[in-house]
Formats: C-alpha cells, sequence, structure tokens
C-alpha cells in the first residue's frame, strides 16, 4: 500500500517516547490508513497554527494538536482525504491494488477513551509512511 497510517494517541510526545507497547495500545484514541493526500488536515491545522509537526522523515511524520481541535475532525469527517488527485496502481506483496484519491481505511475510533480527555489536552499524531 502507498500512503500513510496515522495514530492519535493521548500521550504527550514526551510520554509517547518513554511508554511501553502495552501503553501505547491503551493510549490510542483513533488510527486508520489513508492515501497518499492523506495528511491533508494537519497541512491545514498547522497552517492555522492549531498543530505543530515536530518530525518529517515518514518513520514517522510526529505532530502534536490539541483534543479540541482534532476530535471534531473526527466525529465531522475532517479527516478525509480530497476526491481528487492521483489515482494509486500497484503491488504490494505480490498483491496488485487500486487506490483512488479518496480513499480511506476503516476508522479504529476509540469513543470511551476520547470521552475522558480533556479539550486542552495535547495529543501526539503519527503518520506512518506506509510506501
Amino acid at each position: 500500500m502507498m500512503g500513510w497510517w496515522i495514530i492519535i494517541s493521548r500521550l504527550n510526545v514526551q510520554e509517547y517516547e518513554r511508554a511501553d507497547k502495552e501503553t501505547h495500545r491503551a493510549a490510542v484514541l483513533a488510527q486508520w490508513e489513508v492515501g497518499v493526500n492523506g495528511l491533508h488536515w494537519l497541512d491545514r491545522l498547522i497552517n492555522e497554527h492549531k498543530a505543530v509537526q515536530l518530525s518529517f522523515n515518514g518513520y514517522p511524520n510526529r505532530y502534536t494538536a490539541l483534543a479540541e481541535d482534532i476530535f471534531p475532525l473526527l466525529k465531522n469527517a475532517g479527516i478525509q482525504p480530497p476526491r481528487e488527485g492521483l489515482t494509486i496502481i500497484g503491488l504490494d506483496e505480490g498483491e496488485e491494488y487500486v487506490q483512488p484519491p479518496g480513499w480511506i481505511g476503516d476508522i479504529e475510533m476509540h469513543a470511551d477513551r476520547m470521552a475522558t480527555c480533556p479539550s486542552d489536552l495535547m495529543l501526539t499524531i503519527d503518520a506512518w509512511d506506509q510506501s
């Protein structure tokens, strides 16, 4: 697959870097795979000064943003990629695939975990390059 695996965690960056795998799993608020244009919503938040990009090498691209700026996007399809752009055709481990520009995988959201987050909680957002 070509695109991104997005993980939103309730841990701040320092907690995230010190946490073990089980703590990481328990802190995940949402995650999904998306095509190559799937970071547009993060770019928009950066332009609006509502998110900060901390790393940008794809392993991962790391961002921080407040829960109050992320949760409405998750709940109201604000993360949906644009429908225009490139269609990706390729092979992944011997399997052919076609990925239209607006492709987004199933979104795993943990509403119960999100409900316990204060609006001013600084979240960590990782975007892993899936190419």
